[in-house]
């Protein structure tokens, strides 16, 4: 049986989450949860504040913009700290906690990145079993 895996995908805005998660699918039955978030204090749609997620529980934040990438990086050395935190399997398969994804530099690069990364992190899921 696969391994759980949580996945956050986090901008400084909800409008950047809303563009990206169209390409960034993730929709293989099991896998999950996958968190939509942003830096904002206010939930918009399905994008709810950072604040708001689980704590010692994200396996890989995928940020939008280098805020929401500092963002990420800071509460994944949060989650870090505590010992019952841990990404297991997934530290060989996805060796980087925290990927930056530019969206707003090159749409194009953005959306072949967002497509390869929900393609690794699905192939890292199937291979945990």
């Amino acid at each position: 049986m696969p391994q759980p895996i949580f996945v956050a995908l986090i901008g400084a805005t909800a409008e950047r989450v809303d563009r990206a998660k169209k390409f960034f699918r993730l929709s293989t039955p099991g896998l999950g949860p996958f968190y939509l978030a942003s830096l904002e204090t206010e939930q918009s749609g399905s994008t709810q504040p950072l604040v708001q997620l689980p704590k010692n529980q994200i396996t890989i934040w995928i940020a939008l913009d280098p805020e929401s990438f500092l963002a990420a990086s800071l509460q994944h050395q949060v989650d870090s700290l505590n010992p019952r935190y841990t990404r297991g399997f997934y530290d060989e398969l996805l060796p980087e906690p925290c990927v930056l994804v530019n969206i707003d530099q090159s749409p194009e690069e953005s959306k072949r990145r967002l497509t390869d990364l929900a393609q690794k992190i699905t192939s890292a899921w199937y291979a945990s079993s």
